[in-house]
């Protein structure tokens, strides 16, 4: 992991244009916008398959996604179970925590726990439609952010794809990176997978 997150200060997310959409599948890029991964869904049960062709359910149904390098080398792996608000996160052969979408009227906040299950930081959106994030730590200060990207009319208008920018403190520690981009994808799964305004 230390060589992929590095000294980055951030991480473009870019979710492929489909007009169906039956797969989870993302492009990673650095901050001159060059390709440095991929993410992909994993482990999709024929049922979860249907159910995602023929509903608007994608929520609620479960989702593992594989985090890799250019060389195709596993970089992270995220689970979201069935029926569940969150995500699991691991790498290097290591949990590295949960990403949970806090049930609540208002605006969207998630809770980004380590992985001896102590609270690391809190995911909050900055405005009612939850463009943008900011990921504070427990004493309230910023450790990244996340924004939702304009991805152009006829993408907006056609598809559910949806590009994020990450951002953190280049000096962040690798496993907060992790859970930064983590976070973006879990906000991508949990709330923005049928969202259309």
């Amino acid at each position: 992991m230390q060589d992929f997150f590095g000294s980055r200060s951030g991480i473009g997310l870019h979710q492929k244009r489909k007009l169906v959409e039956l797969r989870n599948q993302y492009t990673l890029t650095d901050e001159e916008g060059k390709e440095i991964g991929k993410v992909e869904q994993k482990k999709q049960s024929p049922l979860a398959f249907i159910l995602r062709l023929a509903t608007s359910l994608d929520v609620a149904l479960p989702v593992t996604l594989n985090v890799t390098d250019t060389s195709g080398k596993e970089i992270l792996s995220l689970h979201k179970p069935w029926f569940r608000w969150g995500i699991a996160v691991s790498g290097g052969g290591r949990d590295l925590g949960k990403v949970q979408k806090q049930l609540r009227v208002g605006k969207a906040i998630y809770e980004v726990t380590g992985p001896d299950g102590k609270e690391f930081a809190h995911l909050k959106a900055e405005n009612w439609r939850a463009k943008d994030f900011k990921l504070e730590d427990s004493s309230g200060g910023e450790v990244g952010r996340i924004t939702k990207q304009w991805r152009g009319l006829v993408t907006e208008m056609f598809t559910d794809a949806d590009s994020y920018a990450v951002t953190f403190a280049p000096e962040s520690p690798v496993d907060s990176k992790a859970l930064a981009l983590a976070s973006a994808l879990a906000v991508d799964l949990i709330q923005k997978q049928k969202d259309n305004n």
